[in-house]
């Protein structure tokens, strides 16, 4: 709450901004990582890189998991994100080392390295029959004038922060969007999801990792959900963003009411927070399951047969 109040002085408000970082996708070893993760979990349900129009919510410190994902074999990323950390970013080190790493064929970079990091592998060795690198050097010749452009008029690579409306990626234009510890944080979930779902062609796939816990804002992983609704003001003070302290039924809510098909959910328990199986946050209570799970990996597909989609 301390933390959150000293964002109402000016000159600390403007030091957090200009000091303001996610954490992790600044290194290339972590953005390959979390890219092969996702494509190797949403192989089995008919997704193949080669030629996708790919975005990704919450870029972060940088748009290097969009640049492993276009080394892969996708013909175009959108990085779409709140605050332009990746304007900080230094892009073509990151795409020389990514380039390395995939000349290499190197391991996927596992839990040993990123313990945090999901969805978990059964293996983590490159998954060579999933990418397509034939072209590798010239993909990152190609990318590499980009990054130089203010990342809003590329043909590869386009950058929007902030991101603000549907209008921000064209209706039924992409192949798939990902987000990686990304939409805990976004304040209008139901919004986000029916833009997703527009944005993606029919038959296109949404592959998204959740953090529910507290982000190290209690002693708790699910101390979040303990503070009444004045102390979590306090708490956010004029951040941008922090998190929503919705659980994994409200996201469910909204991919129900956007549209898509579950093709897959696995929920991560844990069982070691604050002892109460049905807890409150603000006035609502909270599902026994959601109260215990600490994250999620989601799987969603646009159906073919497109319904008509409502502005909100």
């Amino acid at each position: 709450m301390v933390k959150g109040a000293l964002t109402w002085v000016p000159p600390l408000n403007a030091w957090r901004l200009r000091r303001g970082a996610t954490g992790g996708s600044d290194s290339s070893r972590y953005c390959y990582s979390v890219w092969l993760r996702h494509l190797k979990t949403l192989h089995p349900y008919g997704f193949a890189v080669k030629g996708a129009r790919i975005g990704e919510l919450g870029p972060g410190d940088s748009i290097g998991i969009g640049l492993s994902a276009l080394l892969s074999g996708a013909a175009s990323y959108a990085g779409l994100d709140v605050v332009s950390f990746s304007a900080k970013a230094n892009l073509g080190g990151i795409l020389d080392e990514l380039v390395q790493l995939y000349s290499d064929k190197a391991p996927i970079p596992n839990e040993n390295e990123f313990p945090s990091v999901r969805p978990k592998l059964n293996s983590y060795e490159f998954p060579d029959q999933l990418v397509d690198c034939v072209r590798l050097v010239d993909m990152a010749e190609r990318i590499r004038p980009e990054l130089g452009t203010g990342l809003n008029s590329g043909h590869l690579v386009s950058y929007r922060a902030p991101w603000t409306s549907l209008d921000d990626v064209a209706v039924g234009t992409l192949d798939l969007i990902f987000s990686q510890a990304v939409l805990e944080h976004v304040d209008s979930l139901r919004h986000t999801y029916q833009a997703m779902f527009a944005w993606l062609k029919p038959g296109g796939y949404a592959s998204h990792v959740i953090d529910f816990s507290s982000h190290y804002l209690s002693p708790y992983w699910n101390g979040h959900w303990a503070y009444s609704e004045w102390q979590w003001r306090l708490v956010r003070g004029r951040r941008e963003f922090l998190l929503n302290r919705e659980p994994l039924g409200t996201h469910l809510e909204c991919v129900k009411e956007a549209g898509f098909d579950i093709l897959f959910l696995k929920r991560d328990y844990d069982d070691n927070g604050l002892g109460f199986q049905a807890g409150s946050r603000g006035r609502r209570v909270l599902d026994p399951e959601d109260a215990r799970t600490r994250g999620a990996i989601l799987i969603l597909r646009k159906p073919t047969t497109e319904k008509t989609f409502i502005r909100s």
